[in-house]
């Protein structure tokens, strides 16, 4: 018993450390050959909101248009997600040496996947913070709750990685599809319009969404300084620990194959 336990701590003290190592090798040769280094974190969802908010807000003026803060901080949420999940579909493929290794750990790659692009969300936060100032917003206590809902949204995003990653290696058309559909993703949630100024049948069709409700709790803790909707929350917490399970073991029954079809 004793030497089981050992045995299942040293697995996963190794985990930990093949997690840590990837991580800052892939954020590291991500910003590698740059000018701006790991700037590009924040560059890049700025960009998209200059795009959303000049365009939508200016431009088109068909919707209520919620504020920069509200706006930057649906962007860093869905691009975390889309992020994630384009490296996870590309996790086992790109790492094919690693594969062939016996001692490493498989299972690791779409945790590091998941952990990147979250490194990028907490990276563009000070920003958030200088545009909530900016608009005068403060911090209240419900701000506290930023890290439980970044938990949910974590296993949201595992328990899908784990599924694009297995299913990428034998379907390759996963990883060339994946981008276009999370692309469309960016409509049906609410990043540059509020949920108020939907009709009804347009709002029941975005509320099926998950990330509508990860978007909509951090606006509310942030900007509104309200508690979020636990309810909607609870589900999608229980609803990705259940896929998780199942993905993973969907993940481990297709790993014998993957030295094989690489």
């Amino acid at each position: 018993m004793l030497r089981a336990r050992t045995f299942d701590r040293d697995r996963l003290v190794h985990l930990r450390d093949v997690i840590f190592v990837l991580v800052r090798r892939d954020f590291r040769a991500r910003y590698k050959h740059t000018s701006v280094g790991m700037l590009w974190s924040v560059l890049n969802p700025l960009l998209f909101l200059a795009i959303f908010y000049v365009v939508f807000a200016h431009g088109l003026d068909l919707l209520e248009t919620p504020r920069l803060s509200g706006i930057f901080i649906a962007i860093l949420s869905w691009q975390w997600v889309q992020a994630g999940l384009n490296q996870a579909a590309a996790s086992i493929t790109g790492n094919a040496n690693l594969i062939g290794q016996p001692s490493f750990p498989v299972e690791a790659l779409p945790v590091v996947s998941t952990i990147s692009s979250l490194v990028n969300f907490l990276i563009a936060l000070p920003l958030l913070a200088m545009f909530m100032l900016f608009e005068g917003f403060t911090l209240g206590a419900s701000a506290l709750w930023l890290p439980v809902i970044l938990a949910i949204q974590f296993v949201m995003i595992l328990s899908a990685s784990y599924f694009v990653a297995a299913m990428n290696v034998g379907f390759r058309d996963v990883e060339q599809s994946l981008p276009i559909v999370l692309q469309l993703g960016y409509f049906i949630t609410p990043i540059f319009y509020e949920l108020g100024s939907l009709s009804s049948s347009i709002k029941a069709f975005v509320l099926l969404n998950p990330v509508t409700h990860l978007v909509e709790a951090y606006r509310a803790i942030l900007l509104r300084q309200e508690a979020p909707d636990w309810g909607a929350l609870s589900v999608i917490l229980a609803g990705s620990l259940l896929l998780l399970i199942v993905t993973v073991a969907y993940f481990r029954s297709a790993r014998s194959r993957f030295l094989e079809e690489l």
